[in-house]
């Protein structure tokens, strides 16, 4: 049973989003090897250098931050921070997948089902998939605050995703995948955000022009409450700033398919699919990154109070409830004031991003 902490405990000191925040790369954090890249059918061609997008080692690492120009409305050695309306899109940033074939990624790790992970989702996969404008205007790498979204289409060619605990390529036959049912699939909402909307910190060159300011971090998951209709009528800087410090991506849960982890992933392209597949990164979800975001909204105010009220029990009273491990933020195994007081260091209020090293 829960029990709440008091009135005085809702007491809260509004702070700012950290100027200073920085996302470590740790390149465990991402797939690390590739097992086997089949590319199947053709695949497209970089319109610029004239190559195919079929080399997979640019599955490995983090999801793109900055791409270039395309040569049509941006000129194409100017760099551009990739944008929900703007994804990377060059051959050396992205691999893909032709009908038939199939990308299979390595991780050093097992990556885990932690009930921990925001909104349970355990890890995420990133495409270059794109929610285009509308009214057949292109991004011209302007001010976000004057492009609106006139529309929810979003350009997005999913893959089949599948996973597996083990896997020895001599025998492919004896691996036990398991596959996520459609509709989920790689390349698939949300697109990627390379660079938080922080005009407060944003250097005034490219690829900042006075609104972008440093790498998005891509092991936070999607706010899964949004979809493509939710920025119909937005400005391109409101659809960046309910990203928050996420870097987007299409979230996976391991309840789906009945895995406690995986250390293989598969992503194939079915013949007569009609699509191509692109494939930028898969990231391994932070289970502490931003620590104190209950509801995955990427700010943390009076909902996440409430999740934590609903989850107290007070100093030495743990375990808490499954649903509930979360809220532990000193992993002491109990919910308490020690707990509320990293809660409250994070606290911003409705709308006001969560730095993730908040709770340090």
């Amino acid at each position: 049973m829960s029990r709440s902490l008091g009135p005085a405990a809702i007491v809260m000191i509004v702070t700012t989003v950290s100027p200073g925040y920085e996302f470590s790369e740790n390149p465990s954090d991402f797939a690390t090897e590739v097992v086997e890249y089949v590319q199947g059918g053709p695949v497209p061609t970089d319109w610029i250098l004239q190559a195919p997008f079929n080399q997979p080692l640019a599955a490995l690492g983090r999801p793109t931050i900055d791409t270039t120009g395309d040569n049509w409305s941006i000129p194409v050695g100017e760099p551009v921070a990739v944008l929900p309306v703007y994804p990377a899109f060059r051959m050396f940033e992205l691999v893909s997948i032709g009908e038939g074939g199939h990308l299979i990624l390595a991780f050093d790790h097992p990556v885990v089902n932690d009930p921990r992970n925001p909104c349970g989702i355990d890890f995420i996969v990133y495409g270059n998939a794109f929610q285009t404008t509308g009214g057949g205007v292109m991004w011209t790498n302007g001010d976000p605050n004057a492009a609106v979204i006139q529309t929810a289409t979003v350009w997005s060619e999913p893959g089949i995703v599948s996973v597996a605990q083990y896997h020895d390529p001599a025998h492919p036959e004896l691996t036990d995948w398991r596959t996520f049912a459609p509709p989920q699939g790689a390349d698939m909402f949300a697109p990627t955000l390379g660079r938080i909307y922080d005009p407060a910190n944003a250097p005034s060159q490219p690829p900042h022009n006075g609104w972008w300011g440093a790498p998005t971090h891509p092991l936070i998951p999607f706010n899964p409450a949004l979809s493509p209709a939710s920025f119909v009528g937005r400005t391109v800087a409101e659809y960046a700033a309910k990203y928050g410090y996420c870097a987007g991506g299409t979230g996976f849960d391991l309840d789906d398919v009945n895995l406690p982890w995986f250390r293989f992933i598969r992503i194939s392209n079915p013949a007569g699919s009609g699509m191509t597949p692109e494939i930028d990164a898969v990231a391994d979800v932070d289970p502490d990154a931003p620590a104190p975001d209950f509801d995955c909204d990427t700010d943390v105010d009076v909902d996440d109070i409430a999740v934590f009220e609903n989850c107290a029990t007070g100093p030495a009273m743990g375990p808490p409830a499954p649903e509930c491990l979360r809220t532990d933020l000193d992993q002491d195994g109990d919910v308490d004031q020690s707990d509320f007081a990293i809660l409250q260091r994070c606290f911003g209020g409705p709308d006001v991003p969560v730095d993730p090293d908040c709770k340090r």
